[in-house]
């Protein structure tokens, strides 16, 4: 028996889906400046710019507020120190004032406050002072000689020192900033000469070399001891200062660049 065949119907056109009414695509303006008419819109480049000012009043307020905690810090944490040594000490004055019949005139000394900021400037003019003169450079190096023996505390004291030399340029630790092809060719490092000409190092390998300290980011203090050929070192013009900054800043802050005033100013704020 055969099995009847229908015939096969047509396919039914798709249904007419209209799209949606939506609003008008958004457009940017200038520098990314919303430009869409109406309502919405002004209230968006309201904010836009709001948003910008904000911003543009931070990047020129943030390193002055930054500067002036560090240096609210360090005085605080300095004469605080020597303020509460003050009060201490005139507190153990009157104590023993009042034991000894002899010593009452004791009693009358007062703590005023201040005297911590007073004693330490006191203490660093007459330091700075005092330095100049032999006897006195001879027990600097006395007291710098019993920390390097006192355990965890040479440590902390020699690496101070190391970063006060650095940063100060006492005996003019980096001569010069140079490019240097480290850790393999064709990759360059910022480094700095420390050394030029014979040492135990250039006459140990029988050639000229040239001592390179290649420092790491964001923190120069650490960073490799390498020698180099002379003719393998490329000098930059570029001072010690401004290859710090450079460093430091991971390379986003170009020295040879204008003040971040300027960037502000011509309204380039990435915001």
């Amino acid at each position: 028996m055969r099995r009847r065949r229908y015939p096969r119907k047509p396919d039914s056109p798709p249904a007419d889906i209209s799209p949606r009414r939506s609003r008008p695509p958004r457009t940017a303006g200038r520098d990314g400046e919303p430009d869409e008419p109406g309502f919405f819109g002004f209230w968006r480049r309201y904010f836009y710019h709001l948003r910008r000012y904000l911003v543009r009043g931070m990047l020129v307020w943030v390193p002055l507020i930054v500067t002036l905690w560090i240096v609210w810090v360090a005085i605080t944490r300095i004469v605080g120190g020597i303020e509460g040594l003050i009060r201490w000490f005139v507190t153990y004055l009157n104590g023993v004032g009042g034991r000894v019949p002899s010593l009452r005139f004791l009693t009358v000394i007062e703590y005023t406050p201040g005297l911590g900021m007073l004693t330490a400037i006191l203490i660093f003019l007459t330091t700075g002072l005092l330095a100049r003169y032999l006897v006195t450079r001879r027990l600097i190096r006395l007291g710098e000689v019993l920390l390097a023996r006192i355990p965890l505390i040479n440590k902390v004291y020699r690496a101070v020192q190391q970063t006060r030399d650095v940063f100060v340029g006492r005996g003019a630790v980096f001569q010069e900033v140079v490019l240097v092809e480290y850790p393999r060719r064709g990759i360059w490092a910022v480094g700095f000469i420390t050394a030029e000409g014979d040492g135990v190092i250039p006459q140990t390998h029988g050639a000229p070399l040239t001592a390179v300290f290649v420092p790491t980011t964001p923190n120069p203090t650490s960073g490799f001891l390498l020698y180099f050929p002379p003719e393998e070192v490329t000098p930059v013009d570029m001072s010690v200062e401004e290859a710090m900054k450079l460093i430091i800043s991971g390379g986003a802050l170009d020295p040879k660049s204008g003040p971040l005033l300027e960037f502000i100013a011509d309204d380039d704020v990435p915001f």
